[in-house]
């Protein structure tokens, strides 16, 4: 039976019920491991706050990946890793999609900020609630106008219009990856952010190999880290391409599937690390 050290965790759908909460068996498997020395990551497309606020509901001190994976951190907060999109392209895709898709809204991250035209509207309201983020009333226009890059673009809106957006974009924007996190949301992302080339970072940082880590996920934007990692699992409410994507498919995320999937391996604190002093 093989020895597994590193555990990634999707937050959405995942890590997280359907309430947006973590399961009970779940929240205390997650704490024994990581008060045990094992390396438990948060890997997802939120911001820092928002992944940071689910780190310290399970009571983690770990690494972290936001973004899909433009923007790691250490455990000491110390970033590992910073790509985005570049802010001239993020004006001329803003551009094109208020033209050809009106109905979306759109908003932009960078490191901390997320920046939204209309912070009151109901969909930013209510990612708002799930995320613990504060949207900022910020134009983007100023925002590129000083900044390099952004890490990333939200579209919100009809499920059927977020499809044909991301339809759209390998012929008007090649430069960009476009990933649904859920029908109603698409992730526009540099190509350099994903949830893979994070994990590559961070098991660099442990002195680890691929095959000595565990993944879990439940969308498209974690199936590049279910097939990079030595055993991708995708939870049960997973659609059909990313359970085929995976090495195992564990039960639904309202039925403590990564409770049962971590039950059933083995693992092991990496050599040399040590336990947690303090949650961040």
């Amino acid at each position: 039976m093989r020895t597994y050290a590193i555990v990634f965790l999707d937050i959405d759908g995942t890590l997280l019920d359907s309430r947006h909460h973590v399961m009970p068996c779940t929240l205390n498997h997650l704490k024994h491991l990581h008060g045990r020395g094992i390396p438990i990551i948060l890997c997802s497309a939120r911001p820092p706050a928002g992944v940071d606020l689910v780190a310290r509901q399970v009571g983690l001190n770990s690494p972290m990946v936001c973004y899909n994976g433009g923007l790691v951190f250490d455990q000491n907060s110390t970033i590992l890793r910073d790509v985005g999109i570049d802010a001239q392209l993020t004006i001329k895709f803003k551009q094109f999609v208020s033209e050809r898709f009106p109905e979306l809204v759109v908003s932009a991250y960078l490191y901390n900020v997320w920046m939204a035209e209309d912070p009151q509207h109901p969909q930013i309201a209510q990612e708002a609630k799930i995320s613990g983020c504060t949207p900022l009333r910020v134009s983007l226009e100023k925002v590129t106008t000083a900044a390099s890059h952004i890490h990333k673009l939200l579209c919100m809106g009809d499920a059927m219009r977020i499809r044909a957006l991301q339809n759209e974009i390998p012929k008007y924007f090649p430069q960009l990856m476009a990933l649904r996190s859920k029908p109603e949301y698409l992730e526009i992302l540099s190509p350099e952010s994903t949830k893979s080339s994070a994990a590559q970072v961070l098991l660099d940082h442990y002195g680890l190999s691929a095959k000595q880590a565990v993944a879990f996920g439940d969308s498209d934007v974690d199936v590049d880290m279910l097939q990079y990692c030595g055993l991708g699992v995708a939870m049960g409410n997973a659609p059909r391409k990313v359970k085929e994507a995976a090495n195992f498919v564990t039960a639904s995320n309202d039925e403590e599937g990564i409770y049962i999937a971590l039950n059933s391996l083995r693992l092991k604190a990496p050599r040399g690390g040590r336990l947690p002093e303090k949650v961040r």
